[in-house]
C-alpha cells in the first residue's frame, strides 16, 4: 500500500506566516500537496503537522524526519509492509507525474529513493526494521539529517536527469521564492 506523506510541520520563519495555508493557484498548500500525492496514486494520504486534527509529531524538533517518524508509528503496529511518498509543503510546483516515476524507481530498485542533492520528495519502502533504524537515528544517534537517514537505509539517490525543467523544484520559504503564476 503507497502512503502519501504531506509534510507541514515546519514554523515558517523565513515566510513570516504559515506557508502551509497559503493559496497556490487557488488552493492551499496543503491542499496542492495532498493533490499531488493523490494524483500519484496514493491510497492514503496523511499530513504531518503539529496542530489537532494532523499527524503530530512523537519527537519533538528533529525537522522533517519527525514527520515521518510519526507516520512510521501510526502505521507500523498494523501494517507489517507499506510504502511512504514523502513530500514536503512547500513545492508547489512538484508534479504527480515526477512523483510516479520516484515511486517507479524505488520500485525497481527495491529500496529507498530520492534524486540526489535534492532529498525532499522521496520515497521510502518501510518495515519493522525501517521503523527501528529511524528510531535509532533519531534518538539513540540523535540524528535529523534526512539525507542522512535515507543513505543510512541503503537508498538510491537518482541522477537528475539532465535537460529538465527544474521549475518542479521550487521550494517557498520566503515571499521572493513564491512563483509569479500564484
Amino acid at each position: 500500500m503507497l502512503i502519501g506523506l504531506v509534510l507541514a510541520g515546519g514554523q515558517s520563519r523565513r515566510m513570516g506566516q504559515d506557508k502551509a495555508l497559503m493559496c497556490y493557484k487557488g488552493n492551499t498548500l496543503i491542499d496542492r500537496a495532498t493533490s499531488l500525492l493523490q494524483s500519484a496514486k496514493c491510497s492514503e494520504i496523511m499530513v504531518s503537522r503539529n496542530e489537532p486534527g494532523f499527524l503530530n509529531d512523537k519527537i519533538q524538533d528533529v525537522g522533517p524526519l519527525g514527520g515521518v517518524h510519526a507516520a512510521l508509528h501510526a502505521l507500523c503496529p498494523s501494517n507489517s509492509f507499506f510504502e511512504l511518498l514523502v513530500l514536503p509543503v512547500d513545492m508547489p510546483q512538484m508534479t504527480p507525474q515526477f512523483l510516479t516515476q520516484l515511486v517507479s524507481s524505488g520500485r525497481e530498485h527495491n529500496a529507498a529513493c530520492y534524486v540526489e542533492n535534492r532529498f525532499l520528495p522521496f520515497y521510502l519502502p518501510v518495515t519493522q526494521a525501517t521503523e527501528n533504524a529511524l528510531n535509532s537515528y533519531l534518538v539513540k544517534e540523535k540524528k535529523r539529517r534526512v539525507v542522512g537517514f535515507l543513505e543510512e537505509v541503503g537508498a538510491a539517490a537518482l541522477q537528475e536527469k539532465s535537460g529538465q525543467s527544474s521549475a518542479h523544484w521550487l521550494n517557498v520559504n520566503a515571499p521572493s521564492d513564491w512563483p509569479h503564476d500564484r
